[in-house]
Order: structure tokens, then C-alpha cells, then sequence
């Protein structure tokens, strides 16, 4: 019979008990809210059980029903506060079974020798265990935010260097269309395949976050609620909502080196690739700055070959991004190294190299010389005395042997050594700790890595056939170190 009753109770629409019920002239009942979604779904006012029309949208609201539902979802409220077994309040906890039970359930026999706790004590103490693994999801929730910002800035700014990058070798091919229409579409189509590639996985990426993200928000959501429920509520689902927080997805992990496009390595040394055949009219840099390692401030070259201060620029935190006016070179290889540096009037400038994990590019060793407030200095005390040289220094010679394990400085134009590391001061190295040609400037004067002539690169060679060694601050070529020919490493 009361089954029947119940039956009664029930919005024809949504099958659940109904909230704020309304009676339509055709005396049948409805939620206000389920009878106005059929009007709009269907754009008309028919009663969605016997179709008869209803001419007014406002519909009187039938108060002996609702109160009856408000009255029986009250009473289900409170029968689930009582024990199913001895219709007493549930008091306690058993600690053994885990369960609310009520003061016979204590003296039962299965309750033999079991520890008891009163429900206020447990309910206090779950619901502040609770309530710290709520802040600790809402701080995870906050870490895969930022991440998620960040990797949306670097997702973003991976196009742009798309960008740039395609203007930089659409450039350098309109000298060399006749000869390289071949080649040119192949370089295009290389950055065209990684700006896919790595789009495609920062796009998974961020898809796996936002699920992650969706997932950790869901749990908060639930649990928020959980936390504002009643005490006999809480109990019987705590053992739930602890569980789905504690198998939350572990924080998220800060993206690694790579994320972005390596242009350097197809807008880098272009000319020089197709040297052979456009030899005349090419030349190759010793070093190629990297992009993703220039600070904020720093403006490099199209060719990555020169470097100044300018306004702030807008890029991705990537983790080997210089917060300071600072870029990197490629890593340098076991080989001697040599390259120069137009300083012209450039103010204030730093040059050397830097030792260390571009990972960790706050905690990188400098090996150096500085001009700064009209004084050329000397950084880390390695080089031993120095004299300030008597001439103001244009261009700087910068000379690494890796095998030697030794850096030396000299003024390129006059062959005027500067200052020398010993080995004994050399570094020790590790597969994660290199070593890079480093600068830093806050001068709008460019400081422009000196290109490598093509009639050298002849000469050079001309040396290697003949076995014989170019000597540093020597009337020699000054680049004699280290040559790349048809993308193989020549040491001399």
C-alpha cells in the first residue's frame, strides 16, 4: 500500500520526486521545471501526458503535494539514521568493522571485544582528514593549471618560431632559387614536420592534462559536497570519498628541455650546408646562438649569428630560457674551437663560455671577459693576472680545447692575447654537464659572431691535405679550429 502511495509521488517526466510540483488544468501534476522544458522542447503548452493545451505559461503550484514530498524525503532522511536491525540511532563506531552502530549493535556478539569511538569524535576527525586532502587536490589542481598555461604559451610560441623560421629560409633560398628549389622545399617541409610533430605532442599533452585536470576538479567537486553533508552521510561514504582522493593522479611534472622547435638546427649554418655548389656567395658561422636559451630582453639575427638588447619580448618559460640578458651557443664538442666577436661600440658585454646543465642555467659556470662602466673585467679569478689591455677591444677571439682543457682570449685584429685558463682550472664533466659559448649584453649595439669565408674554408683544407697544424695567435687563419664539411666535424 505504501509502495502505491510512493508511486504517486512521482514526477511523470523525470520519474523523481517532485520539486516545486505544479498542477496543469487537466488536474495532472508536474516539476515546474520538467512541464516548462516539454513547452520549449516542443513549442507548444499541451500536458506532456494527456496533450490537452494549456493557454497560460503561469501555472499554479499545488502545496498539499508538495508538502507531502517535502514530508516523505524528510522521513527518508531520517531512516537512514537509525540501525536497520534495531531501529535505535546510530552513536558509535566500531573500529574493527569500520561501520556506524547503534548502542545494542555494541553488545552483540559480533561485536565481541571491539573497539568503539562516539560518531561525533570520528565524524570530527575524518572530516578534518578530509578536509586536508581537499586542500592538497586543490593545490594539484592548481600545479596542472600552471603547467597547463605554460604549455599552452610554449604550444603557441612553437608557431611562431614555425613563423620565423620559414621567413628565414624562404630568405636565404631566393638567392639560391635557380640551384636549390629541391632543397628548399625539403627544409621547409622538415620544419613543417616538426612544428606537426611536436604541435601534435603538446596538443596530447595537454589533452592528457585537461583529463587529469577534469578528473582532480570532479573529486574536489564531490567531495566539497560530501564535507557539508550530515554525520551519518559523511561516515557511510568517507571510506568513498577518502579513496578518490587519495588515488588522485600525481602532480604534474614541469616539461623537460625540447618541448619547443629546434630552429637552430634548420635555420643554422643554411648557407654553408650548400657551400660546394653556392660557395661564392655563402659562409659559415663558428657558432650558432640558440633561441630557446635568449633571454626576454635579447634580439637575435634572423641567422642566429648576432645578439642585442632590446625590448622585452614575449616567450615561453621553457627550462633553458636565461631569466638575465644571456644566450647560449650550440654545445661544444670534444675538439678545439674557435670563433670571433665584433664588440664594435658596444658598451657593455660579457663573452666566454659557460659550463654546466642548460637545465640549470641559474647555476652555470662562467669562464669570461667583461667590458662594464668603461673597465674590461675578468670573472671567477681563473685567468690569473691580467692587464688591462691598452687598446679599446673590438673584436674579440675566443679559443676552446676541449682535449687541452683550456679557454683563451685574444684581440682578433692585432693577434694580442689576452688572458688564459690553465687545465688545472678546467671543470670536471658529466654526461648532463657541458660546455657553451656564452654571451651577455644590455647594449642596443649588436655583438656579431664573425662568418667564416668560403676562400678560408679552401685554404684550410688546402693545410689539412697537407698535414700540417694552424697555430693559434699566429698569422694563420683564425678560425683554423674547427670547420664543418658536407655536415662532418674537420679538426685541424
Amino acid at each position: 500500500m505504501a509502495s502505491r502511495v510512493v508511486d504517486h509521488l512521482h514526477c511523470p517526466t523525470c520519474l523523481e520526486i517532485f520539486k516545486d510540483p505544479v498542477v496543469l488544468p487537466c488536474s495532472h501534476n508536474f516539476c515546474r521545471a520538467c512541464v516548462h522544458q516539454w513547452w520549449e522542447r516542443k513549442e507548444d503548452r499541451s500536458c506532456p501526458v494527456c496533450r490537452t493545451e494549456c493557454r497560460s505559461m503561469d501555472v499554479p503550484s499545488n502545496l498539499a503535494l508538495r508538502n507531502i514530498c517535502e514530508a516523505f524525503s524528510q522521513d527518508s532522511v531520517e531512516s537512514e539514521n537509525v540501525c536497520s536491525l534495531h531501529k535505535e540511532k546510530l552513536k558509535l563506531f566500531c573500529v574493527d568493522h569500520q561501520e556506524l552502530v547503534c548502542l545494542i549493535c555494541r553488545d552483540a556478539e559480533i561485536h565481541t571485544d571491539h573497539k568503539f569511538r562516539p560518531l561525533d569524535e570520528v565524524y570530527k576527525d575524518d572530516k578534518e582528514m578530509l578536509r586536508e586532502g581537499l586542500q592538497d587536490a586543490k593545490k594539484t589542481l592548481k600545479d596542472y593549471k600552471k603547467i597547463s598555461d605554460n604549455w599552452h604559451e610554449q604550444a603557441t610560441y612553437i608557431k611562431v618560431q614555425r613563423e620565423t623560421a620559414e621567413s628565414k629560409i624562404k630568405k636565404d633560398f631566393e638567392e639560391l632559387r635557380r640551384f636549390l628549389r629541391a632543397d628548399e622545399e625539403a627544409r621547409l617541409s622538415a620544419v613543417r614536420e616538426e612544428e606537426e610533430e611536436k604541435s601534435r605532442m603538446m596538443k596530447e599533452k595537454i589533452l592528457a592534462l585537461g583529463r587529469d585536470m577534469a578528473a582532480v576538479s570532479d573529486v574536489i567537486r564531490s567531495t566539497e559536497e560530501h564535507l557539508t553533508s550530515d554525520p551519518v552521510s559523511f561516515m557511510k561514504n568517507f571510506q568513498s570519498a577518502m579513496s578518490k582522493i587519495q588515488k588522485l593522479p600525481n602532480r604534474p611534472k614541469w616539461p623537460r628541455q625540447g618541448a619547443l622547435l629546434d630552429k637552430a638546427k634548420h635555420v643554422g649554418n643554411l648557407k654553408f650546408s650548400v657551400w660546394e655548389r653556392m660557395k661564392e656567395t655563402v659562409s659559415y658561422s663558428p657558432v650558432i646562438l640558440d633561441p630557446n636559451t635568449a633571454g626576454t630582453a635579447l634580439s637575435l639575427s634572423e641567422d642566429l649569428t648576432s645578439v642585442s638588447c632590446q625590448e622585452e619580448q614575449q616567450r615561453p618559460k621553457n627550462p633553458e630560457r636565461f631569466v638575465w640578458n644571456r644566450v647560449l651557443g650550440s654545445a661544444l664538442t670534444s675538439r678545439r674551437h674557435t670563433w670571433e666577436v665584433e664588440v664594435g661600440d658596444n658598451k657593455n658585454w660579457q663573452l666566454g663560455v659557460a659550463w654546466g646543465d642548460p637545465l640549470m642555467s641559474y647555476d652555470m659556470k662562467i669562464w669570461t671577459i667583461t667590458f662594464r662602466d668603461g673597465e674590461y673585467m675578468k670573472f671567477d679569478g681563473v685567468f690569473g693576472s691580467w692587464d688591462v689591455p691598452p687598446v679599446t677591444l673590438q673584436r674579440i677571439r675566443v679559443h676552446v680545447d676541449m682535449n687541452e682543457r683550456s679557454v683563451s682570449f685574444c684581440e682578433s685584429r692585432t693577434n694580442m692575447e689576452l688572458c688564459k685558463m690553465n687545465p688545472s682550472n678546467w671543470l670536471p664533466m658529466s654526461d648532463s654537464m657541458k660546455v657553451f659559448p656564452y654571451f651577455r649584453t644590455r647594449d642596443k649595439i649588436p655583438l656579431q659572431l664573425i662568418p667564416l669565408p668560403c676562400d678560408g674554408v679552401k685554404d684550410l683544407l688546402e693545410r689539412k691535405s697537407q698535414k700540417s697544424v694552424c697555430p693559434f695567435l699566429k698569422n694563420d687563419h683564425p678560425h683554423a679550429a674547427l670547420l664543418l664539411v658536407r655536415g662532418k666535424h674537420l679538426t685541424l
